[in-house]
């Protein structure tokens, strides 16, 4: 959960307030910690949903120093080609029971533009965006970043999804540039929560409210 801290499409989800931002994950502020429980739930559900969808869900655990307990340093989650996060919004509900306005923001706001430009890019390619994984992403205890964990589980999950496309979503530029030296092209960028965010995600009006970057990529070859 530490290493989404500062993802800008966390903060714009789950509707977290600027004065609201965690700056340090240990820290004892009443409204940092409040924002921390409120993400974590809203990452369990993407997990769980993702379970129960079908999806593949894949973790690298360490073994602690005394052997008897094991720490999951690295997470990574996929769909299936044709799987989607479609379930009844009260099971949504019920695993994240947050501010409301998430669930306009995932399911109206950003999806349905996402689901636009990979149509048109598979198009292109005379390819079926349907048959495409979707790779949600793969998280990295900030303690083991620039271990290789990241490539460990990103290797294993292309091998799995041999002779198919992979698309995902990149929510910062550092993970955009990460994505492409795994061979992901961007499709087109789109800017979200204009109006409404900074670039942080966080919640802003006025001149400040300038949304914030994401970029729709693809992996043709795995």
């Amino acid at each position: 959960m530490r290493a989404f801290l500062n993802d800008p499409a966390m903060n714009w989800w789950g509707c977290i307030k600027r004065e609201n931002e965690v700056m340090e994950c240990n820290s004892p502020s009443p409204a940092m910690v409040q924002t921390m429980e409120h993400l974590l739930n809203f990452q369990r559900c993407f997990v769980k949903v993702t379970m129960l969808v079908g999806g593949v869900v894949t973790l690298a655990v360490l073994p602690s120093s005394d052997g008897k307990e094991e720490r999951i340093v690295t997470v990574s989650i996929w769909l299936k080609p044709g799987q989607t996060f479609d379930l009844p919004l009260t099971t949504l509900l019920r695993w994240e029971p947050g501010p409301l306005p998430w669930v306009g923001r995932l399911f109206v706001d950003f999806t349905p533009h996402v689901e636009d430009t990979l149509l048109k890019a598979h198009e292109a390619r005379n390819l079926d965006c349907l048959d495409s994984w979707h790779f949600l992403g793969v998280v990295v205890d900030p303690d083991w970043q620039g271990k290789g964990m990241s490539s460990l589980l990103m290797k294993e999950g292309f091998a799995r999804t041999s002779l198919k496309s992979a698309h995902l979503e990149a929510t910062t530029m550092k993970n955009r540039d990460i994505y492409a030296h795994f061979g992901f092209e961007i499709d087109e960028e789109h800017l979200f929560g204009k109006g409404q965010v900074n670039r942080k995600g966080l919640a802003a009006k006025g001149a400040a409210a300038t949304g914030y970057p994401e970029w729709v990529m693809t992996k043709w070859e795995t």
